[in-house]
């Protein structure tokens, strides 16, 4: 007999598990008593709930295998549900374990007590109590399989305290294998078909392309069928930005030219992608509900398939294996035109990666800091990227290669950065990890450098500091303009408050500082903050602040 503790140990450690974000609490401290036996789970104690959750999306990211968190009942459950948006918003598996009021109290309001189907319910794909010590090992295995099938994403399971403590002769479980849905050789033949048809095609390319095996398949395919391709919202890693069949990265906020041009397509094949509102730049890339060109739609899960766009061809598949079976179709000779084609929606992101070293009265214009970085970063660097308007200047010019990985909150949720970059440090400690940051975001989480300290994570943290909150900023000076209110910020000296956590702390305050202090925060042994005088005017790679307000003038 063993205490249902040891068997859930028991049970991650069978299921491949070798690291856990937590803040301890009372609720499962019969777990982290089991794990201190368990020197195969690396426990990692975060500062906040929230930073537990995010590295737990980001280790996701990493390993393409569910990231798992612990927190306590009631606040730490509260406070870790941004993670679990987050791993819905952006389809990664996760497995979050929340602490519960022992089973004899559940519905008497007691202590911290939180309904976490209630909580969770419209996030997690399946939120599980366990009462029963002897169902827990199934109950995990079954979390673990259903936070990995279909459409990937987070999975709850309460655990009553006082059950963690009963006694159970059930073993621990292994992992179920999940068979992706395989291509039908008709669905092959009829996109094959059509791709020979087309004679302006585009590929949208998403985060289900996952793995060396997924981008090269992509590759290929682009190469062989002569295919632009245009990435998905913040998965940038999966096509070099400077191939010739790249297109662009589908972001928020994009030149209207970038709409104008992939709409010329007379065929869209989306893979890997769920085509949400920012991927389709506001359901116009296609259009919705009838989109102006044909549509084909790739994806692992029926739901999303012809659930906003009119779609030619619905394939439910895995995207790998389907950009495989399309590589080792015959291709035509790609017809007259088609190299102008791949010419024009590649100027859109070749002609935007130029950048000129930019001065500005007011700071410097974060671009200057990112083009400098982008000469000296290793072909393999993980790059975490926290949400604003700082960061579109790193989705604009950073020269994204396959071997790069880019670790970003689809969701758009502030405070992923500095936790990512922990967690992508610590499951690839021979890498350059280089975290961009906004003031707001890194004021959110930024406490996690505590942990990089503890474990001596050679991460280099990049704080843009304009003293706003720059994306809420250029809404408000476009829909309201000479009407700031809540975005100004008074911050403090990033690069104090990290040497006072056991960090080193840089400031780049000109253009001239620039190369001297990035050469300098690269050789440390250790992590690196490097406080950027951001220019306000500089507010985005695509419009600056005067440029907004003249709008409003005429």
């Amino acid at each position: 007999m063993s205490r249902a503790a040891d068997i859930l140990v028991q049970t991650l450690i069978a299921h491949g598990v070798d690291r856990v974000f937590c803040v301890p609490g009372e609720s499962y401290l019969a777990v982290i008593d089991a794990m201190y036996d368990a020197p195969e789970i690396d426990v990692v104690t975060t500062r906040h709930e929230g930073g537990a959750g995010f590295m737990a999306v980001a280790d996701a990211k990493m390993t393409s295998q569910p990231g798992v968190a612990m927190v306590s009942r009631g606040p730490g459950a509260t406070n870790v549900s941004i993670g679990v948006h987050v791993a819905q918003q952006d389809a990664v598996p996760m497995v979050l374990f929340v602490g519960q009021v022992a089973r004899a109290d559940l519905g008497r309001s007691a202590f911290q007590e939180v309904n976490y189907s209630q909580t969770f319910g419209d996030m997690a794909k399946w939120v599980i109590e366990v009462h029963d010590a002897d169902k827990l090992a199934e109950n995990v295995r079954r979390a673990f399989t259903i936070a990995r099938s279909g459409i990937p994403g987070p999975v709850v399971v309460s655990l009553p305290e006082d059950m963690l403590l009963d006694e159970t002769d059930t073993p621990a479980l292994g992992p179920t294998k999940i068979a992706q849905p395989l291509t039908d050789a008709g669905d092959i033949i009829e996109l094959c078909d059509m791709l020979r048809a087309a004679e302006r095609p585009l590929i949208i390319a998403g985060g289900q392309v996952g793995g060396e095996l997924g981008r090269q398949a992509l590759r290929t395919v682009s190469e062989v069928w002569s295919i632009p391709v245009a990435v998905a919202w913040r998965h940038q890693d999966i096509f070099d930005v400077a191939h010739p069949n790249f297109a662009c990265h589908l972001a928020f906020n994009m030149p209207s030219l970038f709409k104008e041009t992939l709409n010329e397509a007379d065929l869209v094949v989306a893979i890997g992608t769920r085509l949400g509102d920012v991927v389709t730049q506001g359901y116009k890339i296609p259009e919705a509900p009838q989109p102006k060109q044909k549509l084909v739609h790739v994806y692992n899960d029926v739901a999303p398939i012809g659930n906003v766009f009119e779609t030619d061809l619905g394939i439910v598949a895995d995207a790998t294996e389907t950009l495989l079976a399309v590589a080792q179709a015959n291709a035509l000779e790609a017809p007259e035109g088609r190299a102008d084609w791949l010419k024009k929606t590649h100027a859109l992101s070749a002609d935007k990666m130029k950048w000129e070293m930019a001065e500005a009265d007011d700071g410097v214009p974060f671009g200057n800091v990112v083009a400098h970085l982008r000469d000296i970063v290793e072909d393999d660097a993980i790059t975490s990227i926290d949400a604003g308007n700082f960061s579109t200047f790193v989705h604009r010019l950073f020269d994204y290669k396959t071997t790069h990985t880019q670790l970003a909150a689809v969701a758009g949720a502030m405070g992923m950065g500095v936790p990512s970059a922990v967690a992508g440090a610590l499951r690839a400690p021979g890498r350059q990890v280089i975290c961009f940051v906004g003031d707001g975001g890194y004021q959110m989480t930024g406490n996690e450098i505590s942990v990089a300290v503890e474990r001596n994570l050679p991460i280099r943290i990049f704080v843009s500091n304009n003293s706003s909150l720059g994306t809420i900023r250029l809404y408000q000076e476009k829909s309201y303009p000479d009407r700031t209110l809540a975005t100004n910020m008074t911050n403090p000296d990033f690069a104090k408050i990290a040497k006072a956590y056991g960090a080193k702390g840089f400031k780049i305050e000109t253009n001239d500082d620039i190369a001297p202090v990035i050469k300098k925060a690269f050789k440390v042994d250790g992590p690196a903050l490097i406080e950027v005088n951001a220019s306000l005017e500089y507010l985005a790679a695509y419009i600056n602040m005067s440029q907004i307000r003249d709008v409003h003038k005429k």
